[in-house]
């Protein structure tokens, strides 16, 4: 049996700079990524941790900006 990967949304903590496993640095808005050993150990380690989606800024419908 073969566990399944997952997407989570995940962000450096403050102040840290966290590397992909390609050597590009995280966003530090958070980005989708699909959780493996490699993120795992990360979020372990506390450099990496849950983000939430950034909300659309438009304004709700009947209401002014």
């Amino acid at each position: 049996m073969t566990a399944a990967l997952k997407a989570e949304r995940l962000a450096p903590k403050f102040g840290r700079r966290v590397r992909h496993i390609d050597g590009r640095l995280f966003d530090a808005g958070g980005e989708w990524i699909v959780l493996d050993a490699y993120y795992r150990r990360l979020i372990a380690d506390g450099d990496l941790v849950s983000a939430i989606p950034p909300k659309s800024r438009r304004p709700k419908k009947g209401t002014q900006a």
